[in-house]
């Protein structure tokens, strides 16, 4: 009795064998490509997230510079909302610890240092926060806030941008400013915060207008007026976006380049996204009072 046996050819079987290679192959790479997809998704949102709450709350805050503390005409001498000198306080203020605006004297990882900005206003009402917090509670505060960039307390390697206040009573004939010094450390305000920097808006009696920087705008001639801010910052993610994304190492605020490393022992590849503001200084608009 003759046996009819079938099988597939040596042939077949190579084409079969082949053919699930290449299925699984493209199974592999789609799994790859979504999950690099995935990481530089979640990336994005980081930057997204910290960008979009971060820097509403900041420039809320910064409208209010020179609310109710000196006439509408600033200048960079005098009692003025933009603290670039200690003569911007009131003239009497006891206190010698004074914290001031300053250009590339902070914290990066940018190859430029970081600006130091500090405003100060008088709130408009009653029983609201400062930057970091703390209720309001006088008619009379005045409140200081200094923005600049610090190292984590989490993680020693990154950066954030930070806000710390104090305040001083402007009904006492010699006020002093507590809660605020030059070593303040202030709340997190925006993390991973690489770059921090600042122009300065003024016009010149000819009604003229050019940007400075904070320490530009210090030495100008008193005749300027400050009337708008322009904020930058450089965001990196909190998550790796993938080995596969292409991250420069050169990055453009405020029409400067600025060439970013990352943490000492950080390794990954991380998103950047720089980021600028214009704030209008709505109470330094106007004619003088």
């Amino acid at each position: 009795m003759e046996l009819d046996i079938k099988g597939f050819t040596l042939v077949e079987l190579m084409v079969a064998l082949a053919l699930g290679l290449i299925i699984v192959a493209a199974a592999i790479q789609l799994l790859i490509s979504g999950q690099s997809t995935l990481s530089y998704q979640k990336a994005m949102e980081n930057v997204q997230d910290n960008a979009s709450f971060g820097m509403s709350y900041i420039t809320a805050d910064i409208r209010q510079t020179n609310l109710d503390v000196g006439g509408r005409i600033m200048k960079n001498s005098g009692l003025s909302g933009l603290i670039v000198k200690k003569e911007n306080y009131p003239s009497t203020i006891k206190t010698t610890d004074l914290a001031l605006s300053s250009t590339a004297t902070g914290d990066t990882l940018a190859d430029v240092k970081s600006d130091i900005l500090v405003i100060q206003y008088k709130p408009a009402q009653l029983n609201g926060f400062d930057c970091e917090g703390k209720k309001i509670t006088s008619a009379t505060t005045v409140v200081v806030q200094k923005y600049f960039i610090r190292k984590d307390d989490e993680s020693k390697n990154d950066y954030v941008l930070a806000c710390a206040a104090g305040r001083y009573d402007s009904s006492v004939e010699a006020p002093e400013l507590s809660d605020l010094t030059n070593s303040s450390i202030g709340q997190v305000i925006l993390q991973r915060v690489d770059q921090f920097k600042v122009l300065v808006g003024v016009v010149n009696p000819s009604n003229q207008m050019s940007y400075l920087t904070l320490k530009q705008f210090a030495d100008a001639a008193s005749t300027i007026r400050p009337v708008t801010l322009q904020l930058g910052v450089l965001i990196r993610s909190v998550d790796n976006s993938g080995r596969n994304t292409v991250i420069p190492t050169t990055y453009t605020l405020l029409n400067e380049s600025y060439t970013v490393s990352n943490p000492t022992g950080v390794t990954g590849k991380f998103l950047r996204v720089p980021l600028e503001q214009a704030v209008a200084l709505r109470n330094a608009i106007g004619d003088a009072q």
